[in-house]
């Protein structure tokens, strides 16, 4: 019988401060980073971009208070949005400017 090796999902805060890279969740080499949901919003008028390390997975221009929310794939039985591969972090890259709050959600895959 096979086991279940991914992790429970983990909640927490989202601070992305302006014009920097801020690693939201840090890589391991020997697990992928499942991302779940995630949601926020910007404070003023602005870019969030999220990264599998150097690669980007999605960027979103938002207006002042808009909020963003990715969730898990639909149908697909808890599939996640985004996934990076080990050794990659996940990251959120917020424009000069502005300040991206919020929450997100994610796992680990061994």
């Amino acid at each position: 019988m096979l086991q279940d090796t991914s992790s429970r999902k983990i909640s927490s805060p989202i601070v992305g401060a302006a014009g920097v890279d801020t690693v939201l969740v840090a890589g391991t080499s020997d697990k992928w980073i499942y991302i779940h949901e995630i949601q926020g919003d910007l404070d003023v008028v602005g870019t969030v971009s999220l990264l599998s390390g150097t690669d980007i997975l999605g960027t979103w221009a938002l207006d002042a208070g808009q909020g963003l929310t990715t969730e898990d794939i639909p149908g697909e039985d808890n599939r996640p949005r985004f996934e990076c591969k080990p050794g990659e972090d996940f990251i959120i890259r917020v424009s000069a400017g502005s300040v991206f709050t919020g929450a997100m959600a994610h796992s680990f895959r061994y």
